[in-house]
């Protein structure tokens, strides 16, 4: 029987309350911006530990009223290489200039070098990636960085719900932490995302975009906005996810200790290195395939002798069809780390025993293309 790659996870005793609460919702009428709202970035906002929180309809478009906040309009924005296709999209639609920035494949985040060589009189701002739930151990340099050359820090905490460095949760680093919500993060609302900062002007920005301009998220039109708002049957499942995020996090971190344990040992696939004091969410358990192995055949024989389904993190950036004009030739680190990255089913209702199939399965196939 195949093995789900992810799921979400809502336990027996939330779906009670959910469907109780929603049924509450659909009686009162109030499908937006009432008490399930408040009550969700009220205790998002107190969880990451930042004094206010702003939900929104996605992830990617909390990115952008963030930039439009920054006002990016001719200047530009550095961002890795190795990310999800709405860094560059989000920069743009905010009229920006997005620039790529190579990657250190020990820490998935900037290579430091190239972040400091790509730096120029027309970069206002840093989109700062915690890729596959992991914050970089160069997290204090990266963030010196930024103050030291009055750049705005966004973190795109997409994969992040809960890493923590030092015991600094991800979305309190920098200026403000944008998190999702699609159905194959950590916590999930179906779909959504949600805006986390202790700038009160940035916070007055995202509650009038998010609702066609509204001032104060209330009163006359005074700026160009959009329906980019949470309604209230969402933002109750994210309440419920939240309540009981940290309890996903320790299996999904369970089932990452079994996974190296497991793996280690096996001939043609190597790990990151992650410090004692850094706690990933490992939205994605990744492992990476030597150069030696082939890939393409690796994984379809992973999927059609064992139903093991398995992916990459992402393409990178500028090998996207619609971003191949991004292709300067110095994201070289980019590139092969993540088209060597090899990503393994990993979920809260997931078992040991599941795990052990993947692990077997893996055994099984690089050995035979030995």
């Amino acid at each position: 029987m195949s093995i789900k790659f992810t799921k979400p996870y809502f336990s027996p005793d939330a779906r009670k309350e959910i469907l109780i609460e929603i049924e509450e919702i659909l009686s009162s009428g109030q499908l937006m911006l009432g008490n399930n709202t408040n009550r969700f970035e009220t205790s998002f906002a107190d969880y990451i530990k930042t004094s206010k929180a702003v939900t929104t309809n996605s992830c990617t478009t909390a990115l952008q009223i963030s930039l439009m906040h920054y006002d990016v309009r001719g200047f530009e924005v550095l961002l890795p290489g190795a990310s999800f296709i709405t860094n560059i999209s989000s920069v743009k639609w905010a009229g920006g200039i997005p620039v790529l920035v190579d990657i250190d494949p020990e820490t998935l985040s900037f290579n430091l070098d190239d972040l400091k060589r790509k730096l120029t009189a027309k970069t206002k701002g840093i989109v700062w990636v915690h890729l596959t739930g992991l914050i970089t151990p160069a997290w204090r340099e990266i963030i010196a960085f930024a103050r030291e050359h009055g750049l705005f820090l966004i973190e795109d905490c997409a994969h992040a719900h809960g890493a923590s460095v030092d015991g600094i949760k991800a979305g309190s680093l920098g200026d403000v932490g944008c998190f999702s919500f699609y159905p194959t993060k950590v916590m999930t609302t179906g779909t959504g995302g949600i805006i986390t900062t202790n700038d009160l002007a940035l916070e007055k920005t995202a509650r009038e975009l998010r609702l066609f301009g509204r001032e104060g998220g209330v009163g006359a039109v005074v700026r160009e906005g959009n329906d980019w708002f949470m309604d209230e049957i969402r933002a109750c499942l994210g309440y419920h996810q939240l309540k009981e995020l940290d309890s996903a996090l320790l299996r999904r971190r369970e089932i990452a200790q079994y996974y190296k344990k497991k793996l280690t040992g096996i001939p043609g696939l190597s790990f990151l290195n992650i410090p004692k004091d850094n706690v990933p969410t490992w939205y994605l358990y990744t492992v990476f395939v030597a150069p030696d192995v082939d890939y393409k055949k690796l994984t379809k024989k992973l999927e059609e002798n064992h139903g093991i389904p398995t992916k990459p993190i992402y393409l990178p950036l500028h090998q996207e069809n619609i971003f191949r004009d991004f292709d300067n030739g110095t994201l070289s680190n980019s590139e092969t780390t993540l088209n060597r990255s090899l990503c393994l089913p990993i979920h809260v209702e997931m078992d040991n025993y599941q795990v052990d199939q993947v692990v077997r399965a893996l055994w099984t196939e690089l050995l035979s293309m030995k």
